[in-house]
C-alpha cells in the first residue's frame, strides 16, 4: 500500500505490554508528518503544542494544546507536531488498539483532574513498572468521560477560493517539510492554469503569485527564528541555499508589510 507520509512503527515498543510511553524535553521540538501503526495519546506538561492531523474523511484538522488538554488519535492517522516555545516539555502513549474498544473517548480531550493526575504519574521515573499496566488501564477507562472539545478545532474548508487555496497549499506544504512548488506546478495541483492562478491572487490579495509566495516563506521563517532556531537551519529547511539568501529575503519582505498585509487572515 502506498503511503503519503512515513510510518513510525512502534509495534516493537508495544508488544509485549499493550503500551509504550515516550517523555520528549528537546527544545524547539517538531516532528513532521507522520502516521504510527498504533493508537497514540499526546499531551503536554509544559508549554503549549501545535498539533494537526486527518480525520476520517481527509480534513486537516488542527488545535493548540496546553496542560490539562490531550489529543487521542487511532492507529494511521496523519499528524504532526510542533512546540510553540523552545522550552516544552510533552508525553506520547502509544496504545495497541485492543485497550481502546470500550474507551470511546478521541480527537481533543479536555482532562479531569483524575485523569491529568494519572498523566503526572506516567511522567514520573520512579513508577514502578509492575504498577504501569494498571495505571494505564485506569487511564483509558477516566479519559472516556472526558469531555471532548470542538470549538479550538477547525477543519479546512473543502471549497476556498482559487488563491486561499494556494496559500493553504504553500503553508502545508511547509508544515510538512516539503519544497515549495513552481507557480505553474501549483496551478496544475489545483485544476487551474497558470494565468487563472494569476489573476485569482491579484483579485484576492493585490499581488502575484510570486510576491504571495515570498510572503509566505517570509512568515513561515520570522516564527521559527522567533522560537530560537537557528538562520542557518531555517535556511536549509525553507530551501535556501544560504541564510544570506534568507537574510535578503527578510529585509526584501519587512515584518511591517507581513503584519499589514491582511493576506494571512483572509
Amino acid at each position: 500500500m502506498m503511503r503519503s507520509v512515513p510510518l513510525s512503527s512502534k509495534q516493537g515498543l508495544i508488544a509485549q505490554t499493550g503500551f509504550a510511553l515516550a517523555a520528549s524535553r528537546q527544545p524547539r521540538y517538531a516532528f513532521q508528518w507522520h502516521e504510527h501503526d498504533c493508537a497514540m495519546l499526546l499531551w503536554p506538561r509544559a508549554g503549549a503544542l501545535d498539533s494537526a492531523w486527518r480525520d476520517e474523511e481527509g480534513a486537516r484538522r488542527r488545535c493548540r494544546l496546553v496542560r490539562g488538554q490531550a489529543l487521542l488519535l487511532p492507529s494511521h492517522v496523519e499528524h504532526s507536531t510542533r512546540a510553540e516555545s523552545v522550552a516544552q516539555q510533552h508525553g506520547e502513549l502509544y496504545l495497541a488498539p485492543d485497550l481502546l474498544r470500550s474507551c470511546q473517548a478521541g480527537g481533543v480531550l479536555q482532562l479531569d483532574g483524575a485523569a491529568q493526575a494519572m498523566l503526572d504519574a506516567l511522567w514520573m521515573p520512579a513508577m514502578s513498572a509492575a504498577a504501569l499496566p494498571m495505571l494505564v488501564e485506569a487511564l483509558i477507562v477516566q479519559l472516556g468521560a472526558s469531555h471532548r472539545l470542538q470549538a479550538q478545532v477547525q477543519a479546512v474548508q473543502p471549497q476556498l477560493p482559487l488563491a486561499r487555496q494556494w496559500v493553504a497549499l504553500l503553508r502545508e506544504r511547509l508544515e510538512a517539510g516539503q519544497p515549495l512548488p513552481a507557480i505553474s506546478d501549483s496551478a496544475s495541483m489545483l485544476g487551474a492554469t497558470t494565468r487563472t492562478l494569476q489573476r485569482a491572487c491579484l483579485e484576492a490579495y493585490g499581488r502575484s503569485p510570486i510576491a504571495l509566495r515570498r510572503l509566505v516563506l517570509a512568515q513561515a521563517a520570522r516564527q521559527r527564528l522567533a522560537l530560537g532556531e537557528t538562520a542557518a537551519s531555517v535556511s536549509a529547511d525553507l530551501g535556501f541555499s544560504s541564510s544570506g539568501h534568507l537574510g535578503r529575503l527578510l529585509r526584501a519582505v519587512g515584518a511591517r508589510e507581513d503584519d499589514e498585509s491582511g493576506w494571512g487572515a483572509q
